[in-house]
């Protein structure tokens, strides 16, 4: 009789052990999924970066919509030619008629889209922060300037 109580016990002790490691699996397979679902949540960076700030160039008379921006360092504007007439999108002083449509802030590289056709378009990720003034080399005298602060 004592041996068979003690195999009960032995029985017991064994059975324990399985269900105390198949809860521990169950736990970490939980705490696995919670952790995937939680990131699942989080904004994708990619996303965020493929997302730029538009600005339209428009022909009558020539214009960008909007002429003023205000982004952050690290964020992208695109320009679309949305008219029916070539653009251009410049803060090249060398191109400039008047060099008060050009500005950028120190430490800046100056950016060049060349003619825009209809339909067409230009991307920049702006790095350095500061105010830009651009300008569009065929509508310049037309006042067709524009400018983007960039704030850290």
């Amino acid at each position: 009789m004592a041996s068979s109580a003690i195999d009960r016990r032995i029985a017991v002790a064994a059975s324990h052990k399985p269900r105390s490691r198949i809860v521990l699996r169950i736990a970490i397979v939980a705490a696995a999924v919670a952790v995937a679902a939680a990131l699942a949540m989080l904004p994708d960076p990619a996303k965020a970066a493929s997302n730029p700030v538009v600005i339209k160039m428009a022909d009558k008379p020539p214009f960008y919509a909007p002429e003023k921006v205000a982004i952050k360092v690290g964020d992208t504007v695109q320009w679309v030619n949305a008219g029916q007439t070539i653009h251009s999108v410049s803060t090249s002083a060398a191109n400039a008629q008047n060099a008060s449509d050009t500005s950028m802030p120190k430490g800046a590289v100056a950016f060049d889209s060349g003619f825009i056709p209809p339909g067409g378009d230009y991307s920049y990720t702006f790095t350095v922060p500061g105010t830009y003034r651009y300008f569009c080399l065929p509508h310049e005298k037309a006042g067709m300037v524009g400018m983007i602060v960039v704030k850290k």
